[in-house]
Parts: C-alpha cells; structure tokens; sequence
C-alpha cells in the first residue's frame, strides 16, 4: 500500500541530525516513547538522481515496524524539473532495493510541470514479514522498461554504487547564432544521460486559468546519450526552417532526434523556446561541432563547437 502527501506535510518527516553531502551518513535507532509506539529508524541523507528530464533529491528515510512485523518506509524528496518552459518529464517507477533485490512493489512519482516540489512519500508493506529492514541497506531505484536506471544509495551498505545520471554542461564557443532569417540565442547546452525529447505530444495542462501544452520529454535507454541544445527566439519563430546537424567528437554527423520543439514561454510573451536532441551510443569525451543554417541558404551555416570542461 503507498500514501502520497504533499509538501504542507514534509515537516512531519523524521529525520535525524548527522547528514553529510552525498552519501556520509549517519544512522540512528529512534527508541519509542512508550512500548506501543513502534521503533523507527532513520537516516539522514542527500543524494541526487536525474531521470526524465527532472532531478530527484532523497533527503530522509525513515523505516518504522508495523504490527504484522513489515515495514513501512518514509521517504522525503525534492524534485525539480529541469527546464526553462513547463515540461511534462517522463514518469519513472519508484522501489526500493536491498542489495539489488526489490523489496517493495514499484511507486509513481508525478513531478510538477514546472518548477519544483517536494514530497514525502509513504510506502507499507516492505520486505519480508516478520524482519525490520534496515534502512542503512536500501536503495531507492528510478528506472521504468527498458529506460537507464538511477540509484541512490541510502546508506553505505546498500549493495549497489550510485548511478545519479547528471547532465554535463557543454560549454559553447559563442552564445549568439544568426543563421538567414534565424536570430537565436543559445541558452544551454547539455550532455544528457537521463532524458530526450519526445515525439509525442503532451497533454495540455492548466496552468493558472490557461491550457498550456508543456515540452514534452522521454527517457533514455540504457547507454544511450543525448545533446540537448536549448535557444531563445524571438516570439514567433517557429523552428520548421531551422536545419540543425551536430557532429560528434567521433566525427559522425547527426540530425535532430525528433523535430526541434518550439514552446512559450508562460509570462514572456515575447519570447519563444526552442529545443533540439541529438541521441547517440558510444563515447562522449571530446569537441562536438553544431551547425545551424536557414532552409532558405543551406549551404551558408553558422558553426559553433561545444566542449565540456
């Protein structure tokens, strides 16, 4: 069985002092007040994942015994979707792991469109009946078929090495592109492990009074990346003209992976988001090269390199 609460009630998580970043933690047997109160136990923690297009930030676990000896187990989590228009990122499954071994049922987590939220999230019914999992053991898992997963350790004898998924910013030789009619802005330009774009498009969303149809995204399978090249464009532009190629350190040449996405911007009416992903297998170290060029003049692109420090 699993609980949702939202973020009014993070505060009533139980956390225990001693967190240091990423993965020091320290856990702590919480003794009951009385002997009806059960015992729980708890860890500070503050790990980091990306999976879909948002981050997930796991900063408590609390593991309590229930009467039929199971546990149930208190998850605190700050998720973010990382994007500069709403997105609708892709739902991962939640569970967590005890030495790689699943030891509860698969959870959905639904991240805001926009902007951040924090959860806490209750799941029953852990493990085996009759043993207290030690929450000093888990892992929790973002993952769904046939997609990358992402682990987070709780603590440090999990069974399982982290694997957070985190971007890579790409750091661009110039931040402009003129290309024919195109006056463009780059505005960021990620390495992604987590998520691409999705050529599929989301269902509107009501965002004040207004339907808004949000960015749409995926998630990658695994060993699989994608160049996310993101740009700001005056309002009205729209992207169907914009030929784009990106070269990979390896010296193959890509077309977008899905047609560049154009959204508004809620608020800035003036002013329009486009996106490309170019996915690929294989190694990432190196220059990548983006060409941009009007339909109009093809064989006049503005070139720019993008490069990872």
């Amino acid at each position: 069985m699993i609980r949702r609460r939202t973020a009014a009630l993070c505060a009533a998580a139980v956390l225990t002092a001693g967190c240091t970043p990423y993965g020091a933690d320290t856990l702590q047997a919480v003794a009951s007040a009385s002997p009806v109160r059960p015992v729980a136990r708890s860890v500070a923690v503050d790990r980091t994942a990306w999976w879909g297009g948002s981050s997930y930030r796991l900063t408590g676990v609390t593991a309590t015994a229930q009467p039929d000896g199971r546990t149930e187990v208190e998850l605190v989590l700050g998720v973010v979707v990382e994007s500069p228009v709403p997105a609708a990122s892709a739902l991962p499954r939640v569970a967590l792991e005890q030495e790689g071994v699943a030891v509860s049922g698969p959870l959905e987590v639904q991240p805001p469109p926009f902007g951040r939220a924090s959860l806490t999230v209750t799941v029953q019914d852990v493990g085996p009946p009759g043993q207290l999992l030690d929450p000093n053991r888990l892992a929790l898992v973002l993952a769904a078929p046939g997609a990358a997963r992402a682990v987070l350790p709780i603590g440090a004898r999990s069974g399982q090495d982290p694997v957070d998924l985190r971007p890579t910013v790409l750091h661009p030789s110039a931040d402009t592109v003129r290309a024919g009619r195109y006056r463009l802005v780059l505005s960021s330009a990620r390495l992604r492990e987590d998520c691409t774009g999705n050529p599929v498009p989301a269902r509107a969303v009501p965002l004040g009074t207004t339907p808004f149809v949000p960015r749409s995204l995926r998630a990658l399978k695994p060993g699989q990346h994608s160049v996310e090249v993101l740009f700001e464009a005056p309002a009205g532009t729209t992207p169907e003209q914009l030929v784009l190629h990106l070269t990979l350190p390896d010296g193959r040449r890509l077309a977008p992976s899905t047609p560049v996405d154009a959204t508004a911007h809620p608020g800035r009416p003036d002013t329009v988001s486009l996106a490309a992903w170019f996915d690929f297998y294989g190694d990432t170290a190196g220059t990548y090269t983006l060409e941009a060029a009007d339909a109009q003049q093809p064989d006049e692109p503005t070139v720019l390199t993008l490069v990872a420090r």
